[in-house]
């Protein structure tokens, strides 16, 4: 390809992971590391499947387990193989395939591996410059090793609870999403990669036991520091700053239509004022525009209640104040913006409508990476993985196939 599209090698092409994760923070990493090159082999079991492949999946879909949106957003670009780990020929075909893997990548419950015998030692004899990270929710170690940690969980036991604040009922808020998922595994992205550096300097592999509690934890760093040697209690302050005035999220037109403006300085607010048609406030300070920021909300709801969202953001942004339109998970597929820069892709996908996903976040100057292909059918590559690497014949196939070792779809499957 000429010019500045030319695709050239990609940073991971070459490295091959053995990916047992599962839900998202685990796939999601590997995710990333499918896009940035490397061949990932997502291992499920036939009776133990990663249970996001039957959730919201496409309605009226004849394979729902081939048909989640959030399986085919977590998991395009990578293979598929099946193998039952707790039968004692899967684990013996997992320990062949670790031969020929640089990465093995887990988020089980602290405990898992070690009942099925593949703890990094185990796995080391087989491959000694193997990279590994372990994602438990609590870690390896430590009084609640054994406890089972998903996105919410984890956002509470991080501490982050005490930044959202609590609803009238006490119950403490979460976020919007599971924070704590995709922000443990652009964690797990860093530690392999590192490993991967390591392996490269000294030809030594390394172990990681990265604890998704601890991840989210370090990013709220500043509260614990007010906290710990100040004594400061979390303020909540919603939409609103201690350094900006006016700050808030402001109704516009349309259904459930949003738009966040925050003024900085007395510039930007005698800007705002002329916008809105208010010039009689602009002699406010910042001291006065905190003292009235309630009766300033109302005022500002006023103008922005009358205005389509677009186009009040860009008659703010266009003197000079800084404005953004709340987008909804409908409006964004639409932003002018994102449609420039290519961000939405659709995939062909055999068992389901097509429907826009985004593409990867990060663009080289080395090399433009694509989506390649959608996230696999169950099972969909067993056959052409194990019989390249590990030799497997086609008769033992069929045996390992009747024993439930592998599969081609889960064993009694349920959706939700």
């Amino acid at each position: 390809m000429a010019g500045g599209n030319r695709v050239k090698r990609l940073p991971l092409e070459g490295i091959r992971i053995a990916d047992l994760s599962m839900m998202w923070a685990g796939p999601y990493a590997t995710r990333i590391l499918a896009e940035m090159g490397a061949e990932v082999l997502k291992i499920e079991s036939p009776s133990a499947w990663d249970n996001v492949r039957t959730l919201i999946p496409q309605p009226d879909a004849p394979e729902p387990w081939n048909s989640s949106y959030y399986f085919n957003d977590y998991n395009r670009d990578k293979k598929s193989v099946t193998l039952d780990l707790a039968q004692e020929a899967g684990r013996d075909i997992f320990l062949r395939l670790v031969e020929h893997c640089d990465v093995v990548i887990e988020n089980y419950r602290a405990d898992v591996m070690e009942k099925l015998g593949l703890t990094y030692e185990v796995l080391r004899e087989r491959k000694p410059d193997l990279v590994m990270v372990s994602m438990a929710g609590f870690g390896k170690t430590g009084d609640e090793r054994d406890h089972v940690g998903f996105g919410p969980i984890i956002e509470q036991m991080a501490g982050m609870a005490s930044l959202a604040g609590y609803g009238d009922d006490g119950i403490p808020y979460k976020t919007g999403i599971s924070y704590g998922d995709p922000i443990a595994g652009i964690a797990a992205v860093g530690a392999i990669v590192l490993g991967l550096i390591k392996r490269r300097k000294t030809g030594e592999g390394t172990f990681v036991d990265l604890a998704q509690r601890e991840t989210m934890a370090a990013l709220i760093g500043e509260a614990f520091v007010a906290a710990s040697l100040r004594g400061e209690e979390p303020v909540h302050r919603g939409n609103r700053s201690p350094r900006y005035a006016p700050q808030g999220v402001y109704r516009t037109q349309g259904q459930d239509q949003w738009i966040a403006i925050s003024v900085r300085t007395d510039e930007e607010w005698r800007a705002l004022t002329g916008v809105i048609g208010a010039s009689e406030l602009a002699p406010l300070t910042y001291e006065e525009r905190q003292a009235k920021h309630d009766d300033l909300d109302a005022r500002l709801e006023a103008w922005t209640s009358a205005q389509d969202p677009q186009v009040a953001m860009e008659r703010l942004q266009a003197a000079g104040v800084p404005a953004g339109r709340v987008l909804d998970t409908k409006e964004i597929h639409d932003d002018p913006h994102l449609a420039a820069r290519g961000f939405w892709v659709r995939l062909p996908h055999p068992k389901m409508r097509p429907w826009r996903q985004p593409r990867g976040a990060w663009r080289l100057a080395e090399a433009n990476p694509q989506l390649q292909r959608h996230a696999p059918l169950f099972g969909e590559h067993t056959r052409e993985v194990l019989a390249e690497l590990l030799g497997i014949a086609e008769a033992e196939f069929d045996a390992l196939e009747a024993a439930n070792v592998i599969g081609t779809r889960p064993v009694n499957p349920t959706v939700g």
